[in-house]
């Protein structure tokens, strides 16, 4: 790889930039794997870069807002001078010239070291020869000059010297690196999510490591730290994707492993994950029986019993539905709890103490009904279709018990009550598929249902589509029958969700491609009308497919005046042209 190469794949601006960047010294932390770096880069805030030498090319990743875009940017550029400016510097063939256009392209890999390059065994055996030739004092002076800035490196050398390991490894470096990943100073919004919480799983390899170099001690009072970090930023960051969970359940792994690895008082570890779990907010150690059962033993298990027990006994009695996240933990322990040591009668004596709704009757009779107990699981149902208001999923199960029982009718007549209480596709295939041979009058009953509902009000601007649910039931079920004409009629009559107008248009478009052509047209234009890059790729995406059906019936140049026409319309969104180029769109 080269400057010039790394120039190919950033736009003039953002490489001048980041070489600038490079030059003044803002890129840190750079580690390099194989054909793989991560670097910090310093800007307006602390950036995380990530780059791969892949056998297709350099790609490059960055939680600032233009790399959260795709493009390689000027925090890439200065990462990528870095790693070339480096001893482990990767060797690439010369790319082909660049567009300039700042997207996120690659460089060609050689793949091979040139010709007269050392390889790393040659290296090896030269510098043990060299180093086996020094005296003894000038190695020393070495060895405790890299200790210095390698915790792990001196942790191992003073065990060698007889420390013993747990006071051996200082973890204040990887304690201070896990607070500079979790608490960055400012909110983490969604685009920089990613870059976020990738930047924690490096920290948490790098903690998890220390289990197979002799050092678990370590590794759980850091995994119980980054818990604690975590639950203490949780606010602080857009988990719309659910990277807070995955750190979590890694920080737990993490914990687990130590602990197994360990020689721990079983009865101080269930102390600290009972009250770790019920302090926590996100669910914490909340799962650890079965999975800390062989740590604890019989003496930890005894503890973990005490202490489960004594919090579910000191709840008050349960009024209505109580979900508060106190209750919920502590009950969800001693669910786990009785479950692992019990089976399913342990489980149910607990969950039948806090019946205050349909909701907990349905959790003991689906326990039953899956151990087969479907004449103890009818008793629970028909106690709470008779205590509370009638549910849906108590009918459903009940009709699942019936069925095994023999009793179909029984089974029928509760799935015709779900369905013509709340009508859906569902509840229709669900009676549709106990009835078997008798449907044929219960469908009958289920069209009129349907098409006495009401019809979704008509929208003027995208005809012939509506707003509201209208009948969209009845497209759903026709559709699942294989009725797509009726499915269409249906639409065209009562309306229905816009996702149905599409599929509807893809299952006729080789028929009906005018049809087809105006679904998606209108379904691109609602994409615009989001103004987000993922959008616009949407829009050009359905456009696309509308253009290979104009093309197909004999009426691309009235399409293509459309999409022109569009263009003008939409002349402000750069982002969008740019998307509608890369379709190869007019």
């Amino acid at each position: 790889m080269s400057e010039p190469m790394v120039s190919a794949v950033a736009d003039p601006g953002s490489f001048q930039r980041g070489r600038d960047y490079f030059l003044s010294g803002r890129v840190r932390e750079l580690k390099v794997d194989g054909v793989a770096v991560s670097a910090i880069v310093d800007g307006g805030r602390a950036y995380r870069v990530r780059l791969d030498l892949t056998p297709t090319g350099l790609e490059g990743r960055c939680n600032c807002p233009f790399g959260a875009e795709g493009f390689f940017c000027k925090h890439c550029v200065a990462a990528a001078l870095a790693w070339l400016d480096g001893e482990d510097a990767p060797i690439a063939t010369t790319a082909g010239k660049g567009t300039g256009g700042g997207k996120k392209r690659t460089v060609k890999s050689a793949g091979k070291a040139k010709a007269g390059t050392k390889s790393k065994g040659g290296r090896d055996r030269r510098l043990r020869n060299f180093l086996l030739r020094q005296d003894g004092p000038w190695l020393v002076e070495e060895l405790l000059r890299a200790a210095d800035s390698d915790p792990l490196l001196r942790a191992r050398l003073e065990v060698a010297a007889g420390v013993d390991a747990g006071d051996a490894f200082d973890n204040r470096h990887l304690r201070s690196r896990l607070e500079q990943a979790v608490d960055v100073g400012y909110y983490v919004d969604y685009r920089e999510a990613e870059g976020y919480f990738w930047g924690i799983e490096e920290v948490l390899t790098e903690v998890a490591k220390l289990i197979g170099e002799g050092f678990p001690d370590a590794a759980r009072e850091l995994a119980a730290y980054a818990l604690d970090l975590l639950e203490s930023a949780a606010g602080l960051v857009d988990d719309s994707d659910g990277g807070l969970r995955v750190a979590i359940d890694r920080a737990e792994e993490i914990h687990l492993e130590a602990c197994s690895a360990s020689a721990l008082d079983p009865v101080s570890l269930a102390e600290f994950l009972v009250e770790r779990a019920l302090r926590s907010e996100y669910e914490v150690f909340i799962t650890a029986v079965p999975d800390y059962v062989p740590v604890l033993g019989p003496t930890g298990m005894a503890r973990y019993r005490e202490l489960v027990e004594g919090a579910w006994n000191a709840l008050p009695p349960k009024q209505g539905s109580d979900h508060g996240s106190g209750r919920f933990t502590v009950t969800y322990l001693m669910e786990r709890l009785a479950e692992c040591e019990g089976g399913t009668d342990a489980l149910v004596e607990v969950l039948s103490r806090d019946v205050a709704g349909a909701y907990d009757i349905l959790r003991i009779a689906q326990r039953l009904h899956e151990d087969g107990r479907d004449a103890e699981a009818l008793e629970w149902v028909d106690r709470g279709l008779s205590d509370f208001p009638p549910d849906p999923r108590l009918r459903r199960l009940a009709a699942e018990c019936h069925v095994r029982t023999g009793d179909r009718g029984k089974a029928q007549d509760l799935l015709w009550d779900n369905f013509a209480e709340s009508p859906s596709v569902d509840a229709y295939i669900a009676l549709r598929k106990v009835a078997g041979k008798r449907f044929t009058r219960w469908r009958d009953r289920a069209m009129d249902v349907l098409r006495d509902e009401p019809a979704a009000g008509q929208r003027t601007d995208l005809p012939p589509f509506s707003d509201g649910y209208g009948h969209s039931t009845l497209v759903e079920v026709l559709l699942w029958e294989g009725d797509i004409e009726g499915a269409w009629e249906a639409a065209v009559a009562g309306g229905c969700r816009f996702g149905l107008w599409l599929q509807l248009a893809r299952a006729r478009a080789d028929a009906h491609p005018g049809d087809a052509i105006v679904v998606l047209r209108a379904a691109a234009e609602l994409e615009i009308e989001k103004k987000d890059r993922r959008s616009y790729q949407e829009a050009a995406s359905l456009l696309t497919e509308a253009r290979t059906l104009a093309e197909g019936s004999g009426h691309l140049d009235e399409f293509d005046a459309h999409l022109r026409a569009l263009r003008t319309t939409h002349k402000a969104k750069r982002a969008l042209r740019e998307e509608l180029d890369l379709a190869g769109l007019p």
